[in-house]
C-alpha cells in the first residue's frame, strides 16, 4: 500500500485542525481561579486567597517543608527542602483547575474557583 500525495495532505489538515480547535478550547475555558487549597497527604491543609500576595511555610509529610508564594495573582513554590525540588521548577499558577506538587513531601497546591462546580467527574 502506497501513501499517496494527498492522503499526506488530508492527515495533515485533519491534524492542524485538531490542535486548533485544542488551542481554541483551552483558551475559552480559561478561568482564572479566586483561591489555593493545600493538601498535605491527602489532608486538608489550608485554603488562601490569590489576590492577596502571601508567603507561607507548609510543613509536608515526614518533617518536610515547602514555602508557598501568593504574588500578583500568582502561586508558586520558592523552596523546598525535599532532594530534587522539582516543585520549585513548577511554573507558577493561576488558573481553575492547574496544580503545584511536591511527590516527597506529599503536598498539593490546587487552584480552585469561587462558584462550586456541580459535577465533579463523570464515569461510564
Amino acid at each position: 500500500m502506497k501513501v499517496k500525495r494527498n492522503d499526506i495532505i488530508l492527515i495533515t489538515v485533519f491534524f492542524a485542525a485538531a490542535f486548533i480547535l485544542y488551542i481554541g478550547s483551552s483558551l475559552i475555558n480559561r478561568k482564572q481561579g479566586a483561591a489555593v487549597q493545600i493538601t498535605v497527604d491527602g489532608t486538608m491543609y489550608k485554603t488562601l486567597p490569590l489576590d492577596k500576595d502571601t508567603v507561607i511555610k507548609i510543613d509536608g509529610y515526614s518533617n518536610g517543608s515547602n514555602t508557598l508564594q501568593i504574588k500578583d495573582g500568582y502561586a508558586s513554590i520558592t523552596e523546598a527542602d525535599c532532594p530534587d525540588k522539582l516543585c520549585q521548577k513548577q511554573k507558577k499558577i493561576k488558573y481553575n483547575g492547574e496544580t503545584l506538587v511536591c511527590l516527597p513531601h506529599r503536598v498539593v497546591v490546587s487552584v480552585i474557583s469561587e462558584e462550586d462546580s456541580t459535577i465533579d467527574g463523570v464515569a461510564y
